[in-house]
């Protein structure tokens, strides 16, 4: 079994595809544009034939990988050759991934939740809000940004909130002059029947079910596009999760922090 780091990201992209038509429940949107986008990426080959790929980041983590249909049964052995070869300690891997996921469940000393991963019900919500969504122009990007850092710490020195309003997928709520909550609304280009929302309320306005409301109507703009709606939080943030559920999301799968030592 060989792994060949490679930059050829259009084999790469189209082994992904292939995966994504796999998986049991949509990928989250920010664990595959922050995370898994800056990871090494590996070609998997055996006996001078590649069989599929896998991602790792700096910390030797396993964060996707993929073997074609015919090869599934050499997963055990693929990652035992990870972990024996020290190309990986760990594994963050969502349980939408069951093959992968399960194999590293047998290799694991120990293991935690870390993100919870939502599906929409798929159902225009009825909803009485009086919210102003407006979508963010360029202008607004100091602004933003500043918002971000202020709010969650989020230093936005690598273009993220440009590249969102360039395409149009940031939206905000101001009154008075300040910023009340931002939320995105992500077309993703890998899963195109889907769309990642987004939010974060201004610590002044929390707790007034802000969340909730923006996320119902934002939902509505996607399933208005024809688009299904997904989200996400982390484990600990239970006021996150109270307000996805009420806005209509359900758990479809988690992505856990695997120990393999």
């Amino acid at each position: 079994m060989e792994f060949k780091l490679t930059h050829d990201i259009d084999t790469i992209n189209e082994f992904r595809t292939q995966l994504y038509s796999q998986l049991t429940s949509p990928i989250d949107a920010m664990w595959e544009l922050l995370y898994i986008a800056s990871s090494k990426h590996y070609l998997i080959n055996s006996q001078n034939k590649n069989i599929g790929y896998c991602c790792i980041d700096a910390n030797r983590s396993l964060l996707q990988i993929f073997l074609f249909k015919e090869f599934n049964s050499k997963m055990n052995s693929v990652i035992q050759s990870l972990i024996d070869e020290r190309l990986i300690v760990s594994a963050s891997l969502s349980s939408n991934e069951p093959i992968a996921f399960n194999t590293c469940l047998l290799y694991s000393k120990s293991m935690k939740p870390n993100t919870f991963c939502f599906q929409h019900v798929n159902s225009k919500v009825e909803t009485n809000s009086t919210l102003n969504i407006e979508l963010v122009s360029e202008t607004d990007i100091p602004e933003i940004k500043s918002f971000l850092k202020e709010q969650i710490g989020m230093d936005d020195t690598f273009g993220y909130t440009e590249n969102l309003v360039n395409r149009k997928e940031l939206f905000f709520i101001r009154e008075d002059n300040e910023i009340v909550a931002t939320s995105e609304c992500r077309w993703s280009d890998t899963q195109p029947e889907i769309a990642d929302i987004g939010i974060i309320v201004n610590k002044k306005n929390q707790g007034k079910g802000i969340a909730t409301q923006v996320l119902q109507l934002q939902a509505n703009r996607v399933l208005k596009a024809k688009r299904k709606p997904i989200c996400s939080t982390t484990i600990d943030n239970i006021a996150s999760q109270k307000a996805i559920e009420k806005a209509g999301f359900y758990c479809s799968n988690i992505i856990y922090d695997i120990q393999f030592q």
